[in-house]
């Protein structure tokens, strides 16, 4: 007996020129995705209700290195013993009941 060849269906392509994309199709194509949004395109990512945007950040900028003693005449000595005076005063310690 013989069976016939049943004629599979395959899904449908993915649109890549729209903007928006379910989460199980952006993961499967997250790395076209990711290059669709580093050429400045606006990728959204759907979820239920939820909406998010794949986007470029540009780099950040690094902090420079200071050297030891770079801020140590930024403020007098005055100006130090007040600042310490003022936050020791402002902390909220326990009665001495408690202890």
């Amino acid at each position: 007996m013989k069976v016939a060849a049943r004629a599979r269906s395959r899904k449908p392509k993915l649109n890549l020129h729209s903007q928006m994309f379910t989460l199980s199709n952006a993961k499967t194509y997250l790395g076209r995705l990711v290059e669709k949004a580093g050429r400045g395109e606006t990728v959204y990512i759907v979820t239920g209700q939820r909406r998010f945007v794949l986007q470029e950040v540009p780099e950040i900028e690094p902090i420079p290195m200071r050297p030891a003693g770079y801020f140590a005449k930024a403020y007098s000595r005055a100006e130090i013993e007040e600042d310490n005076r003022l936050a020791k005063a402002s902390v909220i310690r326990a009665p001495k009941d408690l202890e």
